[in-house]
């Protein structure tokens, strides 16, 4: 499809004034919803980045980049795993000479328009940090700007991403417990869509197979939204004769949650079961017991991260980069072989 260079271009596909086209990717004036849409489409069907934001990305103008995260930026605060890898991205990007940009979520509200950093033209990349659902990545990468995927990644879209892992971390979290004799094991996550969770997932039953150990007697547990209704799940099984021993939990968060709520119901950590996390958080050496997990270089990856994205913005057309960091078993006091 023919790429678009002015908006008289856009004004006479749309079939609209040069004013209203302006109007509209600059959010002034009195536009429809429907000519706005219509506008945007269009945009992104023909490579078009408004407001001059491909101008600004030619000559270096910005040395800003825009950083996004899933649901909101204003989780990555009180997320101390997000906020590590923050740190050493702002670093690095600093030592470059950029800035970041947070952005709200008009996107996320109003997906048929570019970000609003975007349409104004500030940045010269965005960064996704965390889960964003594929549907919202493939419409970023639409609008034709250097994106990063940090800490997750999505399939058959090309995308730079850097994350950890996952899939062997759930393998030989599954290695460690079957050497503790552990038979029966249970997997849980959250059911939105995260691809680190659907990573571990297979990493996990492809373990479970690997070890010879019965399909139903290890389960993936993934039909929940809030913690207490995983739990519900999870009393369910262990209300079973062959009740698992060993838990594994998608993030230490989730993990330590879970801890919590057995521990209410007077089930012993590690005596009664065993729990392992993901991520290394400072969460996961403040419970009792303290919890085993899978340790993550946070720092390493906001490196990675932010030196992946200047390379995207110094050169568009230089091949993708997918980077998988390795992973480290850490083993606390929440793990130990099952009773007989």
């Amino acid at each position: 499809m023919q790429r678009i260079t002015s908006i008289k271009e856009i004004a006479k596909l749309a079939n609209c004034s040069i004013a209203t086209v302006s109007n509209a990717l600059n959010n002034k004036g009195r536009v429809s919803q429907e000519i706005r849409e219509k506008i945007f489409e269009i945009c992104k069907q023909h490579g078009y980045l408004p407001n001059s934001a491909g101008r600004n990305l030619r000559r270096r103008q910005n040395e800003i980049v825009g950083l996004m995260f899933y649901p909101s930026c204003s989780a990555i605060f009180s997320n101390v795993f997000y906020a590590k890898i923050m740190e050493s991205l702002e670093a690095t990007m600093e030592a470059h000479g950029y800035d970041i940009l947070l952005s709200g979520t008009d996107f996320l509200k109003n997906p048929t328009e570019p970000p609003r950093f975007m349409r104004q033209g500030k940045v010269d990349g965005i960064i996704l940090l965390g889960g964003f659902p594929q549907k919202a990545v493939s419409d970023l990468h639409s609008f034709g700007l250097p994106l990063l995927f940090l800490d997750n990644h999505v399939e058959n879209l090309p995308v730079d991403n850097v994350t950890s892992d996952g899939f062997n971390a759930s393998e030989l979290i599954v290695e460690h417990l079957v050497k503790l004799g552990h038979r029966r094991i249970v997997y849980m996550a959250h059911s939105h869509e995260d691809a680190n969770a659907s990573v571990r997932e297979a990493g996990f039953l492809k373990a479970v197979i690997k070890h010879g150990l019965n399909p139903e007697e290890c389960p993936s547990l993934r039909d929940f939204y809030h913690t207490s209704d995983g739990y519900e799940r999870l009393r369910e099984l262990l209300a079973k004769s062959n009740a698992a021993t060993a838990l594994i939990g998608v993030n230490d968060t989730l993990a330590v949650e879970l801890m919590e709520c057995l521990q209410d119901d007077g089930i012993r950590v590690p005596e009664d079961m065993t729990i392992f996390g993901f991520n290394d958080d400072t969460d996961s050496v403040r419970t009792t017991p303290k919890l085993s997990t899978v340790r993550i270089e946070k720092g390493k990856m906001g490196l990675l991260g932010a030196e992946t994205i200047l390379k995207r913005i110094e050169d568009p057309d230089t091949g993708y980069t997918s980077i998988r960091l390795p992973v480290e078993l850490v083993h606390r006091e929440s793990e130990a072989p099952p009773r007989l």
